[in-house]
């Protein structure tokens, strides 16, 4: 296993563990009847990742970013391995990646109250001002929303895992073929002589 092989499971190992920890207040908005004491959790927990400082906010980003650029490096080599295996992955990070700009960040704009945290380092731009408040009602929808989009985003960071164990243990297969094979070669040799 290579060095960005490491670095693309890492990174989305650490992202799967934060969706995993999402999931504490994503499961009674997504498969149970909602209540309120279910949603006020939600907001709550929602907004301390929202407030977070810069520097947390700044990892989260790195380990969004890096598997993308990991698999870029691995898709480099251009061989069936790496446009399969590398080439699915990146779809499917990309895809992740997507519906964190669209659905996360939308989301939790639309359901939490401006933020009060000012820092010098900040990859999105800032929000336009609110002209009409949102209800109660496209709160609660946007909290469910971003739910759902977690649970997304699990199965996508599990599917580039996925890929890249599937890369490893083809890689291994074929090099015990290979093993085989060239002591066939050599034994076929062998009776030659």
């Amino acid at each position: 296993m290579g060095f960005s092989q490491s670095v693309v499971l890492g990174s989305c190992s650490f992202l799967l563990g934060m969706v995993f920890v999402c999931q504490v207040v994503d499961i009674p908005l997504l498969y149970k009847p909602v209540t309120d004491e279910a949603i006020q959790n939600a907001y709550t927990f929602y907004e301390i990742w929202y407030e977070s400082p810069g520097a947390v906010k700044a990892l989260f980003h790195v380990a969004l970013g890096l598997p993308l650029i990991a698999l870029l490096i691995k898709l480099h080599k251009w061989n069936e391995s790496a446009m399969f295996f590398d080439g699915s992955s990146i779809a499917m990070h990309l895809a992740t990646i997507i519906l964190y700009l669209t659905v996360h960040i939308q989301s939790l704009r639309t359901f939490l109250p401006d933020s009060t945290i000012t820092t010098s380092y900040s990859i999105l731009p800032t929000p336009p001002p609110r002209e009409i408040q949102p209800t109660e009602n496209e709160k609660i929808e946007a909290v469910r929303v971003l739910s759902a989009a977690n649970a997304l985003v699990g199965l996508l960071t599990l599917g580039v895992i996925g890929m890249q164990i599937g890369q490893e243990f083809a890689k291994r297969q074929e090099e015990k073929e290979q093993i085989e094979i060239d002591k066939k070669i050599i034994q076929g040799e062998n009776k030659k002589e």
